[in-house]
């Protein structure tokens, strides 16, 4: 062999080095290698996987602080439930604003009822009465605060106050022009409970 030396010690001893390198070298190239970049794709896929769970541990957060909102929500909402009458209820609501008004002795010289209109959620529907009622400032005051009173929500806007066309004995009455608003659960929603109106 002409590359290797002559004398058979020195071959073993040089035949003792390239062995071990070869052996390293194959089980580089065909053991270690291939397993390195097993193991560099493995930590990604970790590591991916574990971006992915902690999103999803943020979104459970998220999902658990949502639903506690909308049960606080919905309690929130049956409450208002209670003070919004249903449709079936406003001719109630109706009488016990008329007899307000008879209680303090107050002329209705008008009401006229706006068609119910869908609120802005497109839950309620509101409901509106424009009104003229006649009688003294301090009966008139009254009327509104026992309307605003009521069991149920209804909402007196004043317009306009002004002297009455005719002079009563000894004060002057007044014409008051307003608008009474109320929001009204659908007759379908099945809500109510307690009385339509009065006190």
């Amino acid at each position: 062999m002409g590359f290797l030396p002559d004398d058979p010690k020195d071959q073993q001893r040089l035949l003792g080095i390239i062995v071990p390198i070869a052996l390293v070298a194959l089980f580089y190239f065909y053991l270690y290698s291939p397993r390195g970049s097993e193991l560099v794709e493995l930590e990604e896929r970790i590591s991916d996987m574990e971006a992915q769970n902690e999103l999803a541990r943020a979104r459970t957060v998220d999902l658990d602080g949502l639903r506690e909102d909308l049960v606080l929500t919905e309690r929130r909402f049956a409450v208002l439930e209670r003070f919004v009458p249903t449709g079936a209820e406003i001719p109630e609501i109706y009488e016990a604003i008329a007899s307000e008004s008879e209680a303090l002795s107050l002329d209705m010289r008008s009401v006229i009822p706006i068609e119910a209109e869908a609120d802005s959620g497109a839950y309620f529907m509101r409901q509106n009465w424009e009104m003229e009622v006649e009688g003294s400032y301090h009966d008139i005051g009254r009327f509104l605060a026992r309307v605003a009173s009521f069991q149920r929500i209804v909402r007196p806007q004043v317009r306009e106050i002004r002297p009455a066309q005719r002079a009563g004995a000894g004060t002057q009455p007044v014409t008051a022009y307003f608008e009474l608003e109320t929001f009204v659960l659908p007759l379908d929603s099945g809500s109510a409970g307690e009385d339509g109106g009065g006190e």
